[in-house]
């Protein structure tokens, strides 16, 4: 029998979702597939329909870009934990939760998006994560400008920067 010319290659991604006890508010998401490379925290504003078994557009986005970036793994956390986008609202477990993320990550990416719904959140959130200045990046979308959402068209291949 001739042998075939394939390479197999395997993976496996751990996804965890930690959601509040009535399922209103999701407060992280993660996926780790390489242990050994830094992981990311990405902040962004709401919180989607994905969990640890299915997956948005977003999060596809943000888990193959941090592929491309030589991140071992991502969480995702939001600066509303509601999934109610109509009542945006966020709580004491997720200010603790996002802190914990960037404690544990080796890279903060903040990537809420541009636009200037929730501004005074967004600035809120941005001043608590300044003792994480050294490791505090944005995304910046084609025309170089920062605060990129993974799903504006123009950020889908993340140029990640400094803050």
């Amino acid at each position: 029998m001739q042998q075939l010319p394939v390479v197999e290659r395997q993976s496996t991604v751990k996804t965890v979702a930690q959601f509040s006890k009535d399922g209103k508010h999701r407060y992280s998401l993660s996926m780790v597939w390489d242990e050994s490379k830094p992981k990311a925290a990405i902040v962004m504003t709401y919180p989607s329909t994905a969990d640890e078994l299915t997956l948005d557009q977003t999060t596809m986005l943000v888990k193959n870009n941090a592929v491309r970036n030589a991140f071992g793994g991502v969480t995702i956390v939001n600066i509303f934990s509601m999934k109610d986008h109509e009542t945006p609202r966020s709580d004491r477990v997720n200010e603790s939760v996002l802190l914990k993320v960037c404690d544990e990550a080796d890279a903060v990416i903040v990537a809420y998006g541009r636009g200037m719904s929730h501004q005074e959140r967004k600035e809120e959130v941005l001043n608590m994560l300044s003792g994480y200045k050294p490791k505090l990046y944005t995304i910046k979308d084609g025309k170089g400008r920062p605060f990129a959402h993974p799903l504006s068209p123009a950020a889908h291949e993340w140029n990640v920067v400094k803050i």
